[in-house]
């Protein structure tokens, strides 16, 4: 009676296990919205601190996720890394949820009525920038050196524009000093006092820290964090695992789902494992390549196997 009991009382069960099964019960129009409200919310544990800071995700819509951002230079950059930011967000909702990622402007408008269209609700009533810019004076020395900067373009309507946007940049400065922005000590641009660099500058330096990250994977496939650490102190967990992880998908991208023994396949295996060159042997190969099925170059010929015709029964 007691081992019966036993047997049927495992434990209590995870309170997110209970969630998603919930969800699920409730049916996949629930599912669906559920995931897509659970997408946007861990935006920053998807893309990261830096991303996040700098981004705010808007909703999605017909299978694309929009973006604001007001930072050119970063979305520039993700515009070169859209493929990764897609499947970091399809893998993190456990299901093929987006196909791309686009640009957007503010949606002021909190709507989560429709599955085709969710969107967040701004978290707070945020200062319109614009028009407490218009508001700072400029003096007539200002004013003068605006006329004079578009006086030097031979086109009139050029000419308007150009002093019209120095003046703008004019009074931006002005607001910012009132609100005791910081020169940014490496380049000078003024930035938010709790800051301790600029954004331009914080980019430059995470490119480099993320640039040493991968230097070391490419020198030492099989290293975890504590060794990538010895050589990049500055950089953390999370940085080493996106790293680690857009290059396993670049590698696979470029490598044949049937081979497993060139230096590329092997490689691809020790970054995808974290395996030293000693532990590599035929099964651990052999299973990574058939995690990685998905990912890899697959010929126009190729049909996925069964998991059992790659992997035996019995083997570990």
């Amino acid at each position: 009676m007691a081992g019966n009991l036993k047997a049927r009382s495992p434990g209590l069960e995870r309170p997110d296990s209970i969630i998603r099964k919930t969800i699920h019960h409730m049916g996949s129009s629930c599912e669906k919205k559920y995931y897509m409200h659970w997408v946007l919310w861990h935006w920053p544990e998807i893309v990261g601190e830096f991303v996040a800071r700098n981004t705010s995700p808007q909703g999605i819509r017909n299978k694309t996720l929009y973006i604001y951002s007001d930072n050119s230079a970063l979305r520039n950059e993700l515009q070169m890394m859209m493929p990764q930011v897609v499947q970091s967000v399809n893998n993190y909702a456990g299901q093929k949820m987006i196909e791309k990622v686009a640009f957007t402007k503010r949606w002021e408008k909190s709507d989560s009525e429709g599955i085709e269209e969710i969107r967040l609700a701004p978290a707070e009533v945020e200062e319109n920038i614009g028009r407490e810019r218009c508001k700072m004076p400029l003096s007539p020395a200002e004013m003068q050196a605006a006329e004079n900067l578009g006086s030097e373009a031979e086109d009139e309507e050029i000419g308007k524009a150009v002093s019209n946007l120095y003046r703008k940049h004019l009074q931006l400065q002005k607001l910012k000093i009132s609100k005791q922005y910081q020169k940014c000590p490496q380049c000078g641009r003024l930035m938010a006092p709790e800051e301790s660099l600029c954004d331009e500058c914080r980019r430059i330096k995470r490119d480099k820290m993320t640039a040493s990250v991968r230097q070391v994977l490419r020198d030492m496939p099989w290293a975890r964090y504590p060794e990538v650490k010895q050589y990049v102190p500055e950089c953390t967990p999370k940085i080493v695992n996106e790293q680690r992880s857009i290059m396993v998908q670049q590698l696979a991208a470029d490598t044949d789902v049937n081979d497993k023994t060139s230096m590329k396949a092997k490689t691809l295996v020790m970054l995808y494992r974290c395996l030293p060159p000693e532990q590599l042997n035929e099964d651990n190969i052999t299973r990574a390549l058939y995690a990685l099925r998905f990912d890899m170059h697959r010929p126009k010929d190729y049909k996925t196997p069964k998991r059992y015709d790659v992997i035996k029964l019995g083997r570990r």
